[in-house]
């Protein structure tokens, strides 16, 4: 569930309403009634990350800005809410009394609605009766009705047995890889020379890790799909699991005629089965990781939580895994970062597993095969021990993502400073004097659109303990004093770091009228005249300007009058004020 918070203030709302829409919040009118599109954000918030849904705000579109239009009889409307939330509208209700809210503000009523994040044993979250019709989930660009796709994943996850407990008929022992289960052997009885497992053959061996099984009900046995992912002959995986891909890809000292220096994906070179991609690349991962090695009892211990910490990871992308949709599990190594790509959504929310103890696995058939050869984590302690990894060698924030729109979920491990010296330097060269009135909260998001070349609210979320609403009123700060440009409207708003800053000060200070305007913005107003609009891409590819400094262009010919942005998120282009 989402974290509660305390009752949002007049204050925080006058703060929304003058940074506008973003990811978990909604502004809709209903002056006069609930409108019907509040329904379709419960939903998508519920099966998404959560939000808050304001009624009473218009938003004008032509200027991008929102104003308070009010609720006329606002104890009406709540009573009209409870009465369809429980009845037939949504098929179930996540909102506790406090969860809805009055507040007055300007001398006019607001609704505000809290709504948490269904846990995974409930989604989906649907409306009209009809989870297949009526399931909503929510991105960048808003609320969209889900998929087919997503609503079957959603129903799956709901299942606390799993994903990969499902017999594939017709499919024997034989055909697993003989090799492979051979050297999953050799690990299991050097860990456990005395377990009774190790005198069964293979069949039998198999079963007792959940890799076949029997339905005396049905009267059939085979390899289970756990069975078959972890140890089965390639061939058959390509074909049971068409939609899947395993690709590694190692992204150093690269060129623009070679895109990766290493690379192991299912070419047919190989049986590509889990077991036998993980012990693979794990080595391939592990080489070269710049951690010091450790004395213990004067010997030299070069298995590092560092070490332990990427087992880990790749172990949790395997287990929470969605074999079932279209996707790749990708890992791509730099100089820098690893970062693990898996198809599928979170089953619990980003707040529970940094905290750790709520694992709930997608497929634990498979997590008890790691485990049962020492690898992977059990009861949810396995991120906080990557986190805690990082936190010894201060590098930054592990980054976690979930990614809606592509149904994946990616983690990012930087192998870098929180904060090195060469950036915070950048910052002050950049920012000047201007830099030392900068709470640590501001040094961080300046550090880390610096570092990744852009932030989001979510990522920031990610590295403070504090409310998304909080964090934009700090972008949004910050966006004020020239600090951060931003890029998009809403909810798509990404933000990038003003690297002109100092060379603009002088600049900045002159009034808007007495500004001329350079070449470039001239070049961009032609642009827009022959072709009728201009995008940032158009923008950057036509002129060959970087993101900054497109961003500041647009930025300041919108002060000037000159354009105005239409559209939203991704769609965001710019014509010509008449």
């Amino acid at each position: 569930m989402k974290k509660v918070r305390d009752k949002m203030t007049d204050i925080e709302l006058l703060e929304i309403l003058k940074i506008g829409e973003t990811v978990d919040v909604e502004c809709k009118e209903g002056e006069n009634k609930i409108p019907n599109s509040l329904w379709e954000s419960y939903s998508a918030m519920a099966n998404t990350n959560g939000g808050i849904i304001i009624l009473g705000i218009k938003e004008n579109k032509s200027k991008g800005t929102f104003e308070v239009q009010g609720v006329k009889n606002i104890d009406k409307r709540i009573q009209d809410f409870w009465n369809t939330i429980n009845g037939s509208k949504a098929n179930r209700n996540l909102l506790r009394d406090e969860d809805v809210q009055k507040l007055n503000i300007e001398g006019m009523d607001v609704l505000i609605i809290n709504v948490p994040r269904a846990n995974y044993k409930e989604r989906p979250i649907y409306l009209n009766e009809n989870p297949y019709k009526g399931t909503y989930k929510r991105n960048a660009e808003g609320d969209y009705k889900s998929t087919e796709d997503e609503v079957n994943a959603m129903i799956r996850d709901a299942s606390e047995e799993g994903n990969d407990g499902v017999i594939l008929e017709d499919y024997t022992i034989k055909d697993l890889d003989e090799d492979a289960i051979k050297k999953y052997r050799n690990r299991f009885s050097s860990r456990e020379p005395d377990h009774p497992w190790n005198a069964l053959d293979n069949e039998a061996f198999i079963e007792m890790l959940g890799g076949m099984k029997e339905d005396r009900r049905r009267k059939i046995k085979g390899v289970t799909v756990a069975g078959m992912l972890m140890f089965g002959k390639g061939l058959y995986i390509r074909d049971l699991f068409a939609k899947i891909n395993f690709d590694f890809r190692e992204e150093i000292d690269v060129t623009s005629n070679q895109r990766w220096s290493d690379r192991f994906t299912i070419d047919g070179t190989w049986e590509n089965n889990l077991y036998n991609f993980y012990f693979t690349v794990i080595n391939k991962l592990t080489s070269n990781v710049k951690v010091p090695f450790k004395l213990e009892n004067l010997e030299r211990k070069d298995d590092t939580l560092v070490h332990q910490a990427i087992r880990e990871a790749f172990v949790n992308q395997i287990i929470h895994a969605d074999f079932n949709i279209q996707g790749t599990l990708k890992i791509i190594k730099t100089k820098d970062s690893l970062e693990f790509t898996n198809p599928g959504s979170l089953k619990v929310d980003l707040e529970s597993i940094f905290k750790g103890g709520n694992s709930k696995s997608r497929n634990p058939r498979i997590q008890k095969m790691f485990s049962l050869i020492g690898l992977g984590e059990g009861a949810g302690s396995g991120f906080p021990k990557i986190l805690a990894a990082w936190n010894e060698q201060s590098w930054r924030t592990p980054e976690l993502k979930e990614e809606t729109n592509l149904s994946q979920v990616s983690l990012k491990l930087w192998m870098i400073s929180m904060l090195p010296e060469e950036c915070l330097e950048s910052l002050k060269n950049i920012f000047g004097k201007e830099f030392n009135s900068f709470n640590k909260d501001k040094v961080l998001i300046l550090a880390a659109a610096y570092l990744e070349g852009s932030v989001n609210n979510a990522r920031i979320q990610l590295m403070m303990d504090k409310h998304s609403y909080d964090i934009t009123g700090i972008l949004h700060d910050l966006v004020e004093k020239g600090t951060l440009l931003v890029d998009g409207y809403g909810r798509g708003k990404v933000y990038y770091l003003n690297n002109e800053y100092n060379s603009n000060a002088d600049y900045n200070r002159i009034p808007i009228k007495d500004k001329l305007q350079n070449n470039d913005e001239i070049n961009i107003l032609e642009y827009i005249k022959v072709n009728g609009s201009i995008s940032n891409k158009e923008c950057r590819e036509n002129f060959e300007f970087g993101k900054t400094k497109t961003l500041g262009l647009f930025k300041h010919l919108e002060e000037l009058g000159k354009i105005k942005r239409i559209g939203k998120g991704s769609y965001i282009k710019y014509v010509l004020i008449d």
